[in-house]
């Protein structure tokens, strides 16, 4: 009979049983926190850019400069790009590279950029590359006064 009531004690206990509770959310503070660490102290690599060299500050020079003289107007008439005149001579960019590789070596030494407020980047990157391309040494910005 004891075997009995000791079966039955068993079986109670069972379906007093039930599955553990464990509570998530200190868990969860705790990634949280690491993530915040993991953010603060995590160094970026700066991204390369290109080298500026500034003119030290005064007057700006009378003389006119040496080299070739690429001019970009303002985009106008929902055109994407502006019109360039390089050395009084309206190129394209098309045609900007055969005629920075058929300019004077002595020309290629600078190229001077005069772009107005509107021109896009994108514009002034690529005649950048195709002068690089073509031999042209240095390449400088002035503004249009």
């Amino acid at each position: 009979m004891q075997a009995h009531t000791h079966e039955e004690q068993m079986v109670t206990e069972r379906s007093d049983r039930r599955a553990p509770n464990v509570d998530m959310t200190p868990m969860i503070d705790c990634v949280f926190l690491l993530i915040i660490f993991f953010m603060l102290a995590t160094t970026f690599a700066p991204l390369p850019g290109i080298r500026v060299k500034l003119p030290p500050p005064g007057q700006p020079s009378r003389e006119k400069p040496k080299g070739l003289i690429l001019r970009i107007s303002n985009p106008v008439g929902g055109s994407d790009e502006g019109v360039m005149i390089l050395n009084n001579e309206i190129v394209s960019l098309d045609n900007a590279f055969g005629v920075f590789m058929n300019a004077a070596p002595e020309a290629k030494d600078m190229l001077i950029i005069q772009a107005g407020r509107q021109v896009v980047h994108d514009q002034i990157v690529k005649i950048m590359d195709r002068a690089k391309r073509a031999g042209v040494v240095k390449i400088g910005f002035a503004m249009v006064q």
